[in-house]
């Protein structure tokens, strides 16, 4: 409705971004996560005009008091009815104090709940999109970065490098040492590629043994360098089982780098990303591909 009210027809790029960022990956848990806020949103907005009426109502009320009184000052009075005058006004001040503060406390506990539920919201959003084994974004995460990414690069004129990394002959590694040792391989993947990221730069598990490296204001001869260093640190590393000191055959990843073109689209910059892993893979792994290389060939 915003996007018609301002002339703008809903076309199937728009449509898709906003399913990507509204809806697209979200659990149905996410969702009732979502309608508890919302509805508790309301109850809080509610109340809260409530108290604030009824304080609006009572100051009326008290001004009216206030201008009783002052007439009543001005006249000639005895002492009794002197004394009367100045009790109500004690009486109606303290009651007008009383009511203040406990507006004030239920803004208070409202306040509080609100904050209460943003974290609550927050927590689901973090949860939503970190993977839990790594840490690093995951690719809900990850797809969310790099459509950010891309509008910068639109808005600002600056490169975006996309690196993907496989992690070479994995499965044969879990059938060998086990998954729980696999897990720890991962992580150690997942730390190499945090330890690469800087400023604007993401980091995600892709799936499964992939990994996602988006590296802002870098060329593809940039996120070469880059992929090389993460390549060369994690060829260098000697494994070794902690729990019995048996020395583990050495892991390797094949990475594919790709730059992003004038008005490509996310599939295609994640296709020749790929493509890139696949040359990588198939001329001996433990590998950095870029894409122009591909195109060379």
């Amino acid at each position: 409705e915003e996007l018609l009210q301002h002339g703008h027809r809903p076309v199937p790029e728009v449509l898709e971004l906003i399913h990507a960022e509204c809806v697209a990956g979200h659990s149905d848990a996410d969702f009732e996560t979502m309608e508890d806020g919302a509805e508790v949103m309301e109850q809080v907005a509610r109340e809260t005009a409530t108290h604030i009426a009824a304080g609006q109502r009572y100051l009326e009320d008290y001004g009216s008091v206030l201008s009783s009184v002052g007439v009543q000052l001005g006249r000639d009075q005895t002492l009794g009815s002197l004394v009367n005058t100045i009790a109500t006004l004690v009486s109606e001040t303290t009651r007008a104090s009383e009511l203040n503060r406990s507006l004030e406390a239920r803004l208070n506990a409202s306040a509080a709940q609100v904050q209460r539920l943003r974290q609550s919201l927050n927590d689901v959003k973090h949860d939503a999109t970190t993977d839990s084994l790594t840490g690093l974004l995951n690719r809900r995460g990850f797809d969310a970065r790099l459509r950010r990414a891309m509008s910068r690069q639109k808005s600002d004129n600056i490169p975006i490098c996309l690196l993907i990394a496989d992690v070479d002959r994995f499965k044969s590694f879990n059938d060998t040492y086990g998954h729980k040792t696999g897990d720890l391989v991962l992580r150690l993947v997942g730390r190499l590629l945090a330890d690469n990221v800087k400023g604007k730069d993401t980091a995600a598990r892709f799936g499964g043994e992939e990994f996602a490296l988006i590296l802002s204001g870098a060329d593809e001869q940039a996120g070469g360098k880059v992929a090389e260093q993460i390549r060369a640190a994690l060829d260098g590393k000697r494994l070794v089982n902690r729990g019995n000191g048996q020395h583990l055959t050495g892991v390797t990843i094949s990475i594919g780098v790709a730059e992003l073109r004038t008005n490509e689209r996310t599939a295609s910059l994640i296709e020749r990303a790929d493509a890139a892993i696949y040359q990588a893979k198939n001329t001996g792994r433990n590998k950095v591909y870029l894409s122009m290389q591909t195109r060379a060939q």
